[in-house]
């Protein structure tokens, strides 16, 4: 087999449909199951999942999927950042990628596409919470601009550890 440097990457991003809510709800359990980038520890239902994304639609947040050819290579969406008043120009964003598609630049233009619709929606700020061991993350959020605004120390505790989060902000309207 090829390696995934000599593969040719090609998929789409779109707006995610109800029937890729599997694919989504695959992707996200992969890392409840594997990896502290989740602090849920039980899988989400699928019945959780499609309220998740009419909550989403319903309030105009989007959800955007990262189509390969009818496999969905990961996802990404916004999401309120607080019910009170004064924030309704922030943002809060989640990326995850499929396992076999990470490092294949899926992360990267998810998360363009969905600071281009933050920036059509009027948002002002768009936050992200990444846990402090996802280094790749992390430097994918600075890469598109994302800067660190503070950590949250030992916030959850999950595979025997104490894990932080580093909330990284980007500001939309310094463009």
């Amino acid at each position: 087999m090829p390696s995934t440097s000599t593969l040719t990457v090609s998929f789409a991003i779109r707006p995610a449909m109800v029937a890729d809510l599997a694919a989504i709800n695959a992707i996200y359990n992969h890392y409840v199951a594997t990896s502290p980038a989740t602090f849920d520890i039980e899988p989400v239902s699928e019945a959780a999942r499609r309220e998740w994304f009419d909550a989403h639609v319903n309030t105009g947040f989007p959800v955007l999927v990262a189509d390969a050819g009818g496999e969905i290579a990961g996802w990404c969406c916004l999401s309120q950042w607080s019910p009170r008043k004064a924030y309704k120009t922030t943002a809060d964003e989640s990326i995850y990628i499929a396992d076999a598609w990470r490092g294949r630049g899926v992360g990267k233009a998810l998360l363009g596409a969905v600071i281009d619709e933050a920036r059509a929606m009027g948002v002002h700020v768009v936050m992200a919470g990444v846990v402090g061991c996802q280094e790749p993350s992390l430097a994918l959020h600075r890469s598109l601009g994302f800067v660190e605004a503070g950590r949250y120390e030992h916030m959850g505790y999950k595979f025997g550890a104490w894990h932080d989060v580093h909330w990284h902000q980007r500001h939309l309207w310094r463009e």
